[in-house]
C-alpha cells in the first residue's frame, strides 16, 4: 500500500502566489513519482475534494474574508479534516508556523509530522504587536511540541538553535533549470514592455515594507540615473492598500515604473536576464525564492545586506544598504557580468531533487543531510555522462 502523505498550510498547487506554493508543487510531483500518494491541501469557498492534479490529490478548505485571519481559519479546518481522517494519513508536512492550530490538531491526532518553520514572521513591518505576538508565540510552542522541523537557510538555523535551543533540519528551495528563449520571442517580451536591453533595473516583489520597494525607489531617484536613460521597473501591484499605492504615484515619474504582479514564468525570465541588474530587497525571512530566480537568469544582483542574502549569493552580487544603495546603483553599472558565475552556485546549491528526497528521508529519519542529496545528484549526473 503507498505511503500517504498531506502537504498542509499553504494555498495549494498550480503554484501561483509564493515560495511554499512551488515548494509544495515541485517536493508532491517527485514524491508521486517515487510511489507515494500525495494529497495537497489548499484553500477555497467550495470545501472538499477537487481534480487531481498530475496524479496529487487536492482537497480545498474554507479560509476566511479577512486576509490577515485567512491562514488561522484555514489550519483549523485542515487540522479538523486530519483528525477526522487521521487513520489514513502516514505523514503530513505542514508549512508555515502561523498555521499553529492545525499543527496542534495533527499532534492530537497522532499523526506523525514535519513543519517548515518559514522565516521571522515576527519582525515583519507589517503585522501588528498581537500579530507579531502570535507568531512568536507560535514558533515557541511549535518548538516545544514538535519533533521535526525544518529551516530553508542556515541563518534561520542557527537562530532556533540559539533562541529556542532547538535543532532544526537544513532543507532550502531549489530551481528549475532555466531554458534558452529565442531571440525574436525576447525582443517581443521587451517591445511588450518597452524596454531595452541592459538599460533598467528590477525588483519582482510583493508590495510589503519589509521588502523595501519603496527606499530602493527612493535610491534609484537619488542616483540620477534616470537622466541617463535608465528605468526602475517595480513588478508586483495587486491589491489596493495605502503602501501600495503610495509605491504606484512614483509610476511613470523619474524613471520609475510600476507594474502589476506578473505570473507568466517565460517573461518575468526575459525581464530578468536583459536588465542591468536586479534588486533584491527582502530584509526578513531564510532562503528566499525570488532571489534564486534572479540568480538563474540575471547578469548582475544587488540584495540588501544580511544574512540571509549573503547565505545565498557566497561570493557573488553586491550587498547593499540604504543609506548608500543611490552610490551602490552608479556602482553596479561598472560592475561585470556575474551570470555565469551565479548559475554555477546556484545549480550546484539549490536542487529540487534533493530537496524532494531529503523531504522523503525526513518521513522516516531524525536527522537528515541535505548536502548528502546534493552530492548524489551529483554523482548520479557524472553516471549517466559517463554510460
Amino acid at each position: 500500500m503507498k505511503a500517504k502523505v498531506a502537504f498542509c498550510g499553504t494555498r495549494g498547487i498550480p503554484a501561483a502566489y509564493g515560495g511554499f506554493e512551488t515548494a509544495v508543487d515541485e517536493i508532491s510531483l517527485r514524491l508521486v513519482q517515487e510511489g507515494l500518494d500525495c494529497h495537497v491541501f489548499g484553500r477555497s469557498d467550495i470545501e472538499g475534494e477537487c481534480d487531481s492534479v498530475d496524479a496529487r490529490r487536492i482537497i480545498n478548505v474554507k479560509g476566511s474574508s479577512s486576509r490577515t485571519l485567512d491562514t488561522f481559519v484555514s489550519s483549523i479546518n485542515t487540522g479538523k479534516y486530519l483528525f477526522k481522517h487521521r487513520k489514513e494519513y502516514d505523514f503530513v508536512f505542514w508549512f508555515n508556523n502561523a498555521n499553529l492550530p492545525g499543527i496542534l490538531l495533527t499532534r492530537l491526532a497522532g499523526i506523525p509530522m514535519a513543519v517548515n518553520t518559514d522565516g521571522l514572521e515576527w519582525r515583519r513591518m507589517k503585522w501588528s504587536w498581537p500579530f507579531k505576538l502570535y507568531y512568536f508565540l507560535s514558533s515557541l510552542l511549535i518548538c516545544m511540541f514538535c519533533k521535526k522541523l525544518i529551516s530553508d537557510s542556515v541563518a534561520i538555523q542557527d537562530y532556533y538553535k540559539s533562541i529556542f535551543f532547538r535543532k532544526t533540519q537544513f532543507i532550502p528551495y531549489g530551481v528549475p533549470v532555466i531554458s534558452a528563449m529565442k531571440e525574436e520571442n525576447e525582443i517581443d517580451i521587451l517591445r511588450k514592455y518597452d524596454l531595452s536591453k541592459e538599460k533598467y533595473f528590477i525588483q519582482i516583489t510583493r508590495f510589503e515594507l519589509d521588502n523595501l520597494p519603496l527606499k530602493i525607489i527612493e535610491g534609484f531617484i537619488k542616483s540620477k540615473l534616470y537622466e541617463e536613460g535608465y528605468q526602475f521597473i517595480l513588478v508586483g501591484y495587486r491589491d489596493s492598500t495605502t503602501y501600495s499605492e503610495l509605491l504606484r504615484s512614483h509610476d511613470g515619474k523619474n524613471g520609475i515604473r510600476i507594474l502589476p504582479a506578473n505570473y507568466n514564468q517565460e517573461e518575468l525570465a526575459v525581464l530578468r536576464s536583459n536588465a542591468e541588474c536586479y534588486l533584491h530587497g527582502n530584509s526578513v525571512g531564510g532562503t528566499n525564492p525570488a532571489l534564486l530566480e534572479a540568480m538563474g537568469s540575471c547578469k548582475r544582483v544587488m540584495a540588501i545586506d544580511g544574512p540571509f542574502s549573503k547565505e545565498v549569493l557566497g561570493e557573488y552580487g553586491q550587498l547593499f544598504t540604504i543609506e548608500r544603495l543611490a552610490e551602490q546603483f552608479r556602482q553596479v553599472i561598472s560592475m561585470e557580468d556575474q551570470g555565469l558565475g551565479m548559475k554555477d552556485r546556484l545549480y550546484s546549491n539549490y536542487q529540487w531533487d534533493a530537496v524532494a528526497r531529503s523531504y522523503r528521508e525526513l518521513m522516516t529519519s531524525k536527522s537528515i543531510s541535505y548536502r548528502n542529496q546534493v552530492e548524489r545528484n551529483a554523482e548520479i549526473e557524472f553516471s549517466s555522462n559517463s554510460i
